[in-house]
């Protein structure tokens, strides 16, 4: 053969295709005749069943022939922002940090602040980087070129407040309105859930929404003032078809106020833009922005825009439901899988959270880790080259229809209801978040879903009570001796107006947020292992450490297993653990404990051999002044009674509820009530 017909040769040609019924015939013997799409279905445990394999007739009924267009466009096809969370306590540290961010690579800023109003208190408290002013915004973004810099403000329903300042800060910078690139995380729909009440009444609340679509349509174009913060969503526990549902239903509620109000929905569009978090199902997140890329066409088609120049604005953020406390250095592993399936999704911008943020400021180390991870997606791994980097995966096109599918169902019952307010007045969606909540727990719990140094593997040494402190830290909303009325006809440009008079944020916090009293049922986020951290830091903070002395006996190969598991049950509880490599019986397993005096003990042999040992060295425990703890390390179900009654106290073992057994030792040494 030539030269040239060896290199026009396909390679393919030296294997000949496999039919799917080759295939399945090969797997079903495999399985001794059982039926992979029974045995192999993964439960995702995100309302999705998917199959272990497909192949390209599976996507002969998904009309996409061409990749997902994104919003945001860099020099690459698959650019994105980069993000940097600013933490700092004083407008003068944010300032300096922002600075450092972007002179390392970071491209866009995130800044966290949130009001918190209490009933008669003197204008509330500010938690976050503490901008009471304008002249604290000006000293924020000093030497910082805001036609170069995208801004974005993680500020809640202080948002309309920043966007008045914002736009002062153009005005008096002589800058391109249209340059000025903003978000706000201005959602009310999440105020309603998190707080059980609106934070303004229903008609002053659309009309805010009107205003706030208008004031950035005239004055600062490039900006998105309406948040669809689906990250509420994830990190309250829902599933990530209830999250993407509850983000389309939110960006449905927004467009409906604005279309009856007679906007065009053309012009109204780029004033909104989702949040959503990026959890640790890789391939499940990446086809949950590919899906949500495909339901806004539908959606905004269903409103009568032009959805080939209306695409959505997506930002994706490292989860926080699923970081934990303990061996906190495993969330960089998180945030690392996490930022990859963000990148290859196509968001148009990105936050890799630090990997300590929730449990105390970042240091310069966790800033810097966090900043570099999509620097090497973008600059070393080249994601950023290519448009719709997933496009053409069979796995992830079903996923991405199947996501879509789900999702899109979640939508349209909540539209049956009357749109996401009404669904939240009704307590339905607090209810189904509620039900993904148990679910997810209870995975934990049993050690179903397993979280490295949490509820499995945990490093004995490791102590984090003294290192917990707040992220942000909290002031006093600093108010003026002026009054200033806000006309709530004109409320961004009275706003602005006001600031530019002096006013600061005390003086208009009445006008951002009413104080209001809980009406409906809330949802709080939280994290997937705090129950389990609960524990261990009670451990941490008791006068002594309980001591575990395990009881290896008899056959080798049992007793070296269940010592194994002992050792990682308690250890989740932050105990000592004494674990012998053996004794040679009863009576010289009796004398370590006389001698070592433990708070629990447990025996560790094989069921067979638990009939004989277990009255033994129960007898001998009774004998002593300090009597231990009992436990036996397995799961005799024939026996259980007899054993009991003998005198064993609990029983651990693979499936069990480890949180709660757990709980009752903590109960039983009086570490907690």
């Amino acid at each position: 053969m030539s030269d040239s017909e060896t290199t026009n040769k396909s390679l393919f040609e030296d294997f000949p295709p496999t039919s799917t019924e080759e295939w399945e015939h090969v797997i079903k013997q495999d399985l001794n005749g059982a039926d992979y799409k029974q045995e192999l279905r993964w439960d995702t445990g995100e309302g999705l069943s998917p199959l272990p394999f497909y192949r390209r007739e599976d996507l002969d009924k998904i009309p996409r022939h061409s990749a997902i267009p994104k919003e945001y466009a860099g020099e690459n096809p698959n650019d994105w922002e980069i993000r940097e969370p600013i933490f700092a306590n004083t407008i003068e540290e944010a300032n300096s940090s922002a600075k450092h961010a972007l002179s390392r690579g970071a491209n866009a800023l995130q800044f966290y602040l949130t009001l918190q109003r209490t009933e008669g208190a003197l204008g509330g408290d500010l938690k976050g980087i503490p901008i009471q002013n304008q002249e604290d915004f000006s000293n924020l973004v000093a030497d910082i070129s805001l036609e170069d810099t995208a801004f974005h403000f993680d500020a809640g329903l202080a948002s309309p407040a920043l966007l008045g300042m914002l736009w002062n800060t153009t005005q008096q910078q002589n800058l391109n309105p249209q340059k000025v690139r903003a978000t706000f995380s201005y959602d009310p729909f999440v105020y309603l859930l998190e707080h059980g009440h609106l934070p303004k009444d229903k008609q002053q609340l659309r009309h805010d929404i009107c205003q706030l679509t208008e004031f950035t349509n005239d004055n600062l174009p490039a900006a998105r003032p309406l948040s669809i913060d689906a990250r509420f969503y994830h990190n309250t526990g829902s599933t990530l078809v209830q999250e993407l549902g509850y983000a389309l239903a939110a960006a449905a509620e927004y467009l409906s106020i604005l279309t009856e109000n007679k906007f065009n929905i053309n012009e109204v569009t780029d004033r909104l833009h989702f949040s959503f978090s990026v959890g640790s199902n890789y391939f499940l997140e990446i086809a949950k922005f590919r899906a949500a890329r495909l339901l806004w066409k539908n959606l905004i088609e269903a409103f009568g825009a032009d959805s080939e120049h209306n695409e959505a604005y997506l930002h994706g953020q490292s989860s926080r439901w699923n970081k934990t406390l303990y061996d906190p250095y495993t969330n960089m592993l998180r945030t690392s899988t996490e930022g990859m399936s963000a990148a290859i999704a196509g968001c148009d911008s990105m936050t890799i959270m630090p990997f300590d943020e929730h449990f105390r400021q970042p240091n310069e180390f966790s800033q810097r880790i966090a900043r570099n991870q999509q620097l090497i997606l973008s600059e070393e791994s080249y994601l950023n080259k290519v448009a719709d980097p997933a496009a053409g995966s069979y796995y992830i096109e079903k996923l991405t229809d199947q996501i879509g599918k789900a999702a899109w169902q979640v939508f349209q019952q909540v539209e049956v209801e009357g749109g996401l307010l009404q669904a939240i007045e009704n307590g339905t969606v607090q209810s189904a978040i509620q039900k993904s909540q148990q679910k997810r727990d209870q995975a934990i719990a049993s050690r179903e879903r397993t979280f490295v140094g949490t509820n499995q593997y945990s490093n004995d040494e490791d102590t984090m009570a003294d290192q917990m402190d707040s992220p942000y830290k909290i002031v006093s909303l600093n108010t003026s001796e002026k009054e200033f009325k806000i006309d709530i006809n004109n409320f961004p440009e009275n706003l602005a107006s006001a600031f530019a008079k002096g006013a600061t944020l005390g003086d208009v916090a009445s006008q951002l947020v009413d104080v209001g009293k809980t009406l409906y049922r809330t949802v709080q986020p939280y994290r997937g292992t705090q129950a389990f951290e609960e524990l261990r830091l009670a451990t941490e903070h008791h006068d002594s450490t309980p001591l575990v002395l395990n009881l290896p006996l008899g056959n080798k190969k049992w007793r070296k297993g269940r010592s194994a598991f002992s050792a990682n049950f308690f250890g989740c509880a932050g105990y000592d653990i004494e674990d012998p490599i053996g004794f040679a019986d009863a009576d010289a397993a009796l004398e370590a404990v006389e001698q070592q005096q433990p708070d629990i003990v447990v025996i560790c042999s094989s069921d067979k051999e638990y009939p004989k040992l277990v009255p033994t060295i129960c007898d001998g425990l009774k004998e002593l002044d300090n009597q231990p703890i009992a436990v036996l390390a397995g799961n005799p179900k024939k026996d259980t009674d007899t054993f009991k009654k003998a005198g064993i106290d609990e029983f651990i073992y693979s499936g069990c509820n480890v949180l709660e057994t757990l709980k009752k030792f903590q109960q039983k040494l009086k570490i907690i009530e």
